[in-house]
């Protein structure tokens, strides 16, 4: 092989590598994850829907407690499957069960479930009624990632 076509070789394969770096760098991007904040309710064995309402932050009465207030409706409901994997953190200290109160629960500074339970528990507890949730998701599924109960006035 002269001097020539090791030149245009190495061209060529140079050109077919610009070409194709795009193609693994758009394969390795992921799609980033989603929050919506609303009512959750059971759809299957491992699946809940999500009616999306607008969350703000109140404060209750006159001391330092905050709660979560969902006002009004705002956008499609979403169903979302969920796995072993999930996080999922709930206001009562004992899991599977509804928030009952103050000695009963526990929730973080910014009014979301504190107690880290098994997604066993949503379960039992989507069973039992609807639920106030921010759920963080992978639009691709899509797939909860995390389930936080709500702290409601």
């Amino acid at each position: 092989m002269n001097r020539s076509s090791l030149a245009a070789v190495c061209a060529v394969a140079a050109l077919l590598s610009s070409f194709a770096a795009p193609a693994t760098a758009d394969a390795e991007r992921q799609a980033p994850l989603k929050t919506v904040y609303g009512w959750a309710k059971r759809s299957g064995d491992s699946a809940m829907i999500v009616t999306p309402y607008r969350a703000t932050r109140t404060s209750v009465g006159d001391g330092p407690d905050i709660a979560w207030d969902l006002s009004r409706k705002n956008g499609r409901s979403v169903r979302i499957d969920y796995t072993e994997g999930l996080i999922f953190r709930q206001v009562n200290k004992k899991c599977g069960r509804a928030p009952a109160g103050y000695p009963y629960d526990t929730a973080d500074k910014n009014a979301l479930g504190a107690k880290v339970c098994d997604p066993i528990d949503l379960y039992n507890r989507l069973r039992k009624g609807r639920m106030p949730v921010k759920v963080v998701y992978d639009p691709a599924g899509p797939m909860a990632v995390k389930v936080i109960e709500l702290v409601l006035p």
